[in-house]
């Protein structure tokens, strides 16, 4: 049966919307990774759940490209492995990786949701038995979080927030919020460890999006939906939140700038996840 997917920019203002647009790959999601969250050195670009079953399509498509392992010149494997892209209306396409071999798609070009495709494996970079899939926009050539786009998960409990840190933009001193009542007046980069679990899953993930306000106002918005590169860099939604000034700090998460004047300022930070759980914190602090 023909599926239609809604464009993109409807997508994106409906999210954790009953009716999802894409169906999981994998019959029994076991999230291991998911999109914007930091593993070693690198951002993911999209999921990666653990999968011992059958990966299926996601949705109506044509075969764009197949991708084989250890099919470049030095024979060493691509990140994604063995991997199937497909193609399907409003240029959206969905790429499977690590997958065990391509045999089942090599002689067709159309599919069916559902359609199985392959199996996990682990033939690029990700972890054994597991299957990665990206969402991709060929018409503005982004990467989006395939989690706007899916069933949501199960999930009952919000954001946790810790170790929230104001850094200086004048000279880089790092003071953490909730051990001082004072700060000078000037431009502060704000900075937290944000982590958020799904129902039945042991795994720690990024929030969905996050906000700073300041008494009230929200004057910086970190939301976890799109990837770009341009220019040779990497980032999310706004050259704002490069990949290298996302992730600076080793143990947290660049949040954006924020200009406190004299007087007092409450400044908070609030995190929520794909399913609307939400979680934020309050400092009360003295502008000088």
């Amino acid at each position: 049966m023909k599926q239609r997917l809604l464009p993109v920019f409807i997508l994106l203002s409906a999210i954790a919307s009953p009716a999802a647009a894409l169906e999981w790959p994998v019959q029994d999601v076991k999230p291991l990774h998911l999109f914007g969250q930091r593993t070693g050195k690198v951002i993911q670009r999209g999921i990666v759940t653990a999968n011992q079953g059958p990966v299926r399509a996601a949705a109506d498509g044509t075969l764009l490209l197949i991708l084989e392992e250890n099919s470049n010149m030095s024979g060493f494997p691509g990140t994604l492995g063995n991997a199937v892209c497909l193609v399907h209306d409003d240029n959206l396409s969905t790429v499977y990786g690590n997958l065990s071999t391509v045999d089942r798609v090599s002689d067709r070009t159309v599919f069916e949701t559902g359609s199985i495709l392959s199996d996990g494996n682990r033939s690029g970079w990700g972890p054994s038995l597991s299957c990665t899939f990206l969402v991709l926009d060929l018409l503005k050539k982004k990467v989006l979080n395939p989690l706007m786009l899916l069933p949501v998960l199960k999930d009952t409990r919000g954001p946790v927030i810790k170790n929230v840190v104001a850094v200086s933009s004048a000279n880089d001193q790092g003071i953490a919020l909730g051990t001082t009542k004072q700060l000078k007046q000037g431009k502060w980069r704000i900075y937290a460890d944000i982590t958020d679990t799904i129902d039945g899953f042991e795994p720690e993930f990024s929030a969905f999006r996050v906000g700073v306000l300041v008494n009230g106002t929200e004057t910086a918005t970190l939301p976890i939906e799109i990837l770009e590169e341009k220019n040779g860099t990497l980032y999310m939604q706004t050259p704002v939140f490069s990949d290298r000034k996302l992730y600076e700090d080793s143990a947290r998460m660049y949040l954006g700038e924020v200009t406190l004047t004299r007087g007092r300022a409450d400044i908070s930070v609030i995190a929520r996840d794909l399913a609307g759980n939400e979680r934020s914190v309050l400092f009360g602090v003295q502008i000088e």
